[in-house]
């Protein structure tokens, strides 16, 4: 932020301020949200529900009831340039009254949970939602405070008398009645407690020049629908969202380019035979003098590099060579050479796997990620160097922002 030496005079003409109110009043507002839809999406299809439910205001009291014993008070921005960015100030915090409430975790129970490298959206009931990790939901930092959804607040009742609910709080109930640390959300508490893009970050409208942290930014009033995505999973199974590509051949060594082999399968029993860890598999061979048996599967992929966290990479199979080594070698592109991440020396079926999570944008390529398997020893001209794919996947393990 750029620092100030004096205080900056935040006033709006007179005429502005009257065309503000005119459209607040103009503007519908929002009515309560009196149920929740819980859905769990499939890792290879984000459009396609492994599991969803939706709870009415009784199935939630039901669930827990978990009351504040106090009055939650969430930090805003402070805009003021004369302080850290992180610093607390009295004035800066809002007043949120107290709260009774649902855990989101017993909610999430609901449809099987959450997993680590899940990220769990919560949803308005206009679109509007918040981000958040496993993490946040299972096992929140002392400074978090449990994730919270809200359906009763102490100045206007239950929803939807309270209009404002459903709505996301972090609070931990305290012991005893009254403001204290399990009920104060600071930006500072946002900072220690989630990752840094979850923090949510808002500008300063009076000036070009800072961005402040906001915890209260992260509270979803009237939430409607709370969307589980588990990492991303792309494979050559026919239920996903997902594209890929199957390439086989012959190579000399490790190539030195990214589209070789060349060789695309393009049937579809083949492309079904390394859809699923079945026991089906489809067969690459090389009888050429000092040539090995390759496949090399291509997966495109949607997420933004800077979004992503983890590339994970597995093939099972086999490599065989009876005259040479059996195993097979298992490689990633990286943009400029590929990299060896697992290998095998066995003639029996094998699981290799291997990640990366750093560098993440060397890894994808005009969107693409590339993946090379090699048998592990050329063919002699008499015995063949056979590879032999059952199965290959790419997990993109990844985050939205909320800033």
């Amino acid at each position: 932020m750029k620092p100030h030496a004096f205080s900056k005079a935040r006033m709006m003409p007179a005429a502005c301020c009257l065309v503000i109110a005119l459209m607040l009043l103009a503007a519908p507002a929002m009515a309560a949200t009196t149920e929740i839809t819980v859905t769990k999406y499939c890792d290879n299809n984000y459009s396609a529900a492994a599991d969803s439910e939706t709870l009415d205001l009784a199935a939630l009291q039901a669930l827990s009831s978990v009351y504040s014993n106090g009055p939650v008070y969430m930090q805003g921005g402070t805009f003021d340039y004369n302080l850290s960015t992180w610093a607390y100030t009295e004035d800066s915090m809002t007043y949120f009254g107290g709260h009774n409430g649902t855990y989101v975790s017993n909610i999430t129970d609901r449809v099987g949970g959450m997993s680590v490298g899940d990220e769990i959206k919560v949803a308005a009931s206009d679109g509007y939602g918040m981000y958040f990790n496993y993490t946040n939901v299972y096992a929140p930092a002392a400074c978090q405070g449990d994730m919270i959804l809200a359906w009763w607040d102490s100045d206007s009742g239950v929803v939807p008398t309270w209009t404002k609910g459903l709505r996301l709080f972090f609070y931990t109930p305290a012991g005893t009645y009254g403001m204290s640390d399990s009920l104060n959300f600071t930006n500072a508490d946002m900072r220690d407690s989630m990752a840094s893009w979850y923090w949510r970050m808002v500008t300063d409208k009076y000036s070009p020049y800072g961005t402040f942290p906001s915890a209260k930014g992260l509270t979803v009033q009237t939430v409607s629908d709370l969307e589980i995505y588990p990492p991303h999973r792309y494979d050559f199974n026919t239920t996903g969202d997902t594209t890929e590509w199957a390439y086989e051949g012959e190579v000399s060594g490790v190539p030195n380019d990214a589209t070789t082999p060349s060789t695309q399968i393009t049937n579809t029993i083949d492309l079904t035979k390394i859809a699923d860890d079945d026991g089906t598999s489809y067969s690459t061979s090389s009888n050429t003098d000092s040539y090995y048996a390759a496949q090399r599967f291509v997966f495109n992929v949607t997420e933004s590099a800077a979004n992503i966290e983890k590339l994970n990479v597995t093939w099972i199979g086999t490599g065989t060579n009876a005259g040479g080594t059996n195993g097979a070698d298992l490689y990633i592109w990286n943009g400029s050479s590929y990299e060896l991440l697992q290998s095998s020396t066995g003639s029996t079926e094998v699981m290799l796997t291997g990640e990366k999570t750093s560098s993440i944008s060397n890894y994808i390529n005009d969107g693409n990620v590339t993946v090379l398997v090699k048998q592990k020893s050329a063919s002699d001209g008499f015995d063949a160097s056979v590879l032999v794919t059952d199965y290959v996947k790419l997990v993109v393990t990844h985050h939205h922002s909320n800033s």
